[in-house]
């Protein structure tokens, strides 16, 4: 990487370094009346070859630490908290999130489009598939993972929402290497409308939405040229940034829904 690349780079982390300011949030008039349930997974073997390659001390040293610590630098300068739904884990900041992800001068994007889908029943099992269905680079056996991950996010979204119809943006967060050892970041996320009747477990989401999808990638050549400028930042770990970044459903009522085991 030449002296400009990497001047950018030494820029960037003074910028994403600095505190969060309230009121620099990308602007979106639905922004703050919509919850933003998240979940975060490492795709195929990703958590067992990031625990492989873990480092010793504080500073990010392998692929995979670099690019979960780039992730929660983007995080937490966007004060995007997806343990807040009610507060700073709402859709205005994981926007702010999408942006800083986005604005990360040595990612390389490798897909970002929208994509209509089309689902007439109430039934979630419905949603979930068709949602997942729409993910790009996804190996047909991690399905089931994936699959289950992203209930994680409905049973969420439901113990938010109550019996009154709720804006809910689902975003499913994906860790996973390829066989060259870079690692890809994947986000999809789409907002439903959500609701749960009776607490019986039944929900209610729209007919059609689109999934936006953004598929991001850290190269191993990039990385060993800048993991040098990352030495005095605090490394962020698989386990931390997968808790970080999965909202657990608000009390235990969710937990037993029916239409969701």
């Amino acid at each position: 990487m030449n002296d400009r690349k990497l001047k950018e780079v030494k820029e960037w982390l003074e910028y994403i370094n600095q505190p969060f300011i309230p009121g620099m949030l990308v602007q979106s008039f639905k922004a703050p009346g919509i919850m933003a349930p998240t979940n975060a997974s490492g795709v195929g073997d990703y958590v067992a070859k990031a625990a492989a390659a873990a480092t010793p001390g504080t500073a990010p040293g392998s692929i995979f630490e670099g690019m979960q610590t780039v992730a929660n630098l983007c995080r937490v300068k966007a004060n995007y908290n997806p343990l807040d739904v009610e507060g700073n884990g709402n859709f205005a900041h994981f926007l702010q999130f999408t942006q800083n992800i986005a604005d990360v001068p040595f990612l390389s994007l490798l897909n970002s489009s929208s994509q209509e889908i089309e689902q007439k029943s109430k039934n979630s099992d419905i949603l979930i598939n068709s949602f997942v269905d729409g993910f790009v680079g996804l190996a047909e056996e991690d399905k089931d993972a994936v699959t289950n991950s992203v209930k994680t996010l409905a049973k969420a979204a439901l113990s938010y929402a109550g019996q009154v119809e709720t804006g809910s943006n689902f975003a499913q967060n994906l860790l996973q290497t390829n066989s060259s050892g870079d690692v890809q970041f994947s986000l999809f996320n789409s907002i439903f409308t959500i609701k749960s009747e009776n607490n019986k477990g039944t929900i209610t989401f729209e007919s059609s939405y689109k999934l936006y999808r953004a598929v991001y990638q850290l190269s191993a050549a990039s990385w060993a040229e800048i993991k040098p400028v990352f030495d005095q930042q605090q490394k962020t770990d698989t386990s931390e940034w997968l808790k970080n970044m999965t909202t657990k459903p608000k009390g235990l009522g969710a937990a037993s829904t029916p239409c969701l085991d």
